[in-house]
């Protein structure tokens, strides 16, 4: 289901942000509601529908103003968001262990099914003809410290534009630019379960409490058993591969041993995610 901004097909070539209300994304559209870059056509919300509370409520807050000044958002959802598929398949990159405790990580499909294709099956609706080379410029929110997450499309109709990169705006100089303007910084977006959270993130999570912990919490039990199948391997959402409860009490001196892929920045080589 889509919030359809218009009745009539968008010309040729158009222009979308991904707007996945992070700093970045955010950054994008409100210069751009101020004029200060290029307009976009539309800005697309790939609603996971687990995002943060505190996500969900920058969305609900900032919305109207973009609106206001002339940047129409639209958002957008996956056909199934849950983290198994109905062919029992996990769709997020879990962590596995078996019983000798060796473990490594699963492929990650969820930025393609929760992400990647809500945003390309509403922007085809905007044609009024298959698509074509160029048709199609997604504006994504990845910033000059960030450059290493650019990528080229995987199809032809589309084309990616990096404006914080060209420009050479780090995801601190985004801040600086919202406070200067006295808008609102925003949490970093990012599914509450997501396994490339870092342990301050995690324990932050926690501290937090109320449904973006609880979620977290039921998603690690939900996928613990999905892979059984014979293979003896257990999934976990933290990389300490433990229950998410008792992984995040764990010392950071015994925990310091054991590499979490996502220690440090969160990183997501689509460029839709963490922005």
């Amino acid at each position: 289901m889509v919030n359809i901004i218009s009745e009539k097909p968008m010309n040729t070539p158009l222009r979308v942000l991904s707007l996945g209300w992070g700093v970045q994304s955010w950054t994008l559209a409100a210069m751009a509601a101020l004029g200060e870059i290029e307009p976009f056509d539309v800005a697309v919300h790939a609603d996971t529908t687990h995002e943060a509370s505190a996500t969900y409520a920058h969305a609900e807050k900032w919305t109207p103003w973009l609106g206001e000044h002339g940047i129409k958002v639209v958002t957008v959802f996956p056909s199934d968001p849950s983290p198994v598929d109905k062919h029992g398949g996990v769709m997020i990159p879990a962590y596995t262990t078996d019983a000798k405790g060796k473990g490594g990580v699963i492929r990650r499909d969820c930025t393609k099914a929760w992400k990647i294709q809500p945003v390309r099956r509403y922007i085809r609706s905007l044609l009024t003809r298959p698509p074509r080379a160029g048709d199609i410029q997604i504006i994504l929110g990845i910033s000059w410290d960030e450059a290493l997450r650019m990528k080229d499309p995987d199809v032809k109709y589309i084309t990616h534009e990096y404006p914080l990169v060209d420009r050479r705006i780090r995801r601190t100089d985004c801040i600086q630019w919202l406070e200067e303007h006295n808008l609102e910084v925003p949490p970093k977006s990012s599914c509450v379960f997501c396994p490339y959270r870092n342990r301050k993130s995690w324990q932050e999570l926690k501290r937090n409490g109320g449904w973006d912990w609880d979620h977290a919490l039921e998603t690690d039990h939900f996928i613990r058993d999905k892979r059984t199948k014979g293979e003896g391997l257990e999934l976990f959402v933290h990389g300490f591969r433990k229950p998410l409860e008792q992984a995040i009490s764990i010392p950071e001196d015994v925990g310091a041993k054991q590499l979490m892929l996502g220690d440090g920045d969160p990183t997501c080589d689509s460029g839709f995610c963490f922005t």
